[in-house]
């Protein structure tokens, strides 16, 4: 007789495990994961565009800035959590450049994640001391010709975005200019502008205003279409070396195993986040442009990037970070 009270208790536990189960996602706070510090331009455009989807969403979300290791440690943080959409990670450009930049890593920096979709994209510019003898991106490489080694790039250091940025454009270009490798570009920019070095690739909003003042020449964008902050600066494909191109992107990615629902889910939300007109004029002000994308299509970027980076690497011999 005491069978069907537990059996009872039993189908009932069984069915509100299954109404649990079938909840709509999102049903509870999501977390993101940036693994750099607070203040800097991946965390400002992760947190506009997540305030935009937890308004959508009606959920939390939570930011949790993981630093160091140049951006590993939050990235090998993000691999092993929950695949259950719970749990994202802000990915930028420059994470499928880690196979190759750094050894040993606990994680594959593409194979381990599945694909969201861009939060945004925002180009370098390439600015020149005011004093060199040149006025343009052309007649800056005719005297990188005529003179080799004459010139010089700062860089963030060597193996970063600004560092491989470089070597592509040199090597496209074919023109000899030494790399001076700093800890940022912000003490590479004051010796720019101190007249100590010769090119940086700057942020659009770190270099646009000291363009606009003539305290460097703006010599061309590195995207494939032009700046809305510099409308009147060509890109570096106009004026030569022709394909060049370094777009610097930041996206979301889930941990590997991810639910494809899940991720096309959220893919709908961050689309839809992008299309606000609100997100738009906050990310104009940090020079950065909402890209929408498809979760496929982000997937493709991830693997292209990572082969074209790791070839420009190689090519170069940028040795191993760590």
């Amino acid at each position: 007789m005491t069978l069907f009270p537990i059996r009872g208790a039993i189908a009932a536990m069984a069915l509100f495990c299954a109404a649990a189960h079938a909840q709509p996602f999102p049903s509870k706070p999501i977390h993101i994961i940036v693994p750099f510090a607070t203040g800097g331009g991946t965390d400002a455009l992760t947190r506009i565009v997540a305030q935009q989807m937890s308004e959508q969403m009606k959920v939390p979300i939570v930011i949790e800035n993981r630093p160091g290791g140049g951006g590993t440690l939050g990235t090998a943080a993000a691999a092993r959590a929950p695949a259950d959409g719970y749990t994202l990670h802000t990915y930028a450009m420059s994470t499928p450049m880690m196979s190759a930049l750094y050894k040993n890593l606990s994680f594959d920096p593409v194979a381990d994640f599945a694909p969201v979709g861009l939060i945004g994209t925002s180009p370098f510019v390439l600015i020149m001391n005011k004093d060199v003898p040149a006025e343009t991106l052309p007649e800056m490489l005719a005297l990188a010709r005529a003179k080799p080694g004459s010139l010089s790039y700062g860089s963030a250091g060597n193996g970063s975005v600004s560092h491989i940025g470089m070597e592509l454009f040199t090597s496209m270009a074919g023109v000899d200019i030494q790399h001076i490798p700093y800890k940022g570009n912000g003490p590479a920019l004051a010796d720019l502008l101190g007249g100590h070095l010769t090119l940086l690739l700057d942020t659009v909003v770190s270099a646009t205003p000291h363009i606009r003042s003539n305290s460097v020449r703006g010599l061309a964008v590195t995207s494939a279409g032009r700046s809305p902050l510099l409308p009147n600066l060509p890109t570096v494909n106009e004026l030569g070396p022709k394909g060049y191109e370094m777009t610097v992107w930041y996206g979301f990615v889930a941990p590997k195993g991810t639910p494809m629902p899940i991720l096309h889910k959220l893919n709908e939300e961050l689309n839809k986040a992008l299309a606000s007109p609100a997100l738009r004029q906050r990310y104009a002000l940090l020079g950065a442009e909402p890209t929408q994308i498809s979760v496929e299509d982000f997937g493709k970027l991830m693997v292209s990037d990572e082969k074209k980076w790791t070839a420009v690497i190689k090519k170069a011999n940028i040795p191993p970070i760590q």
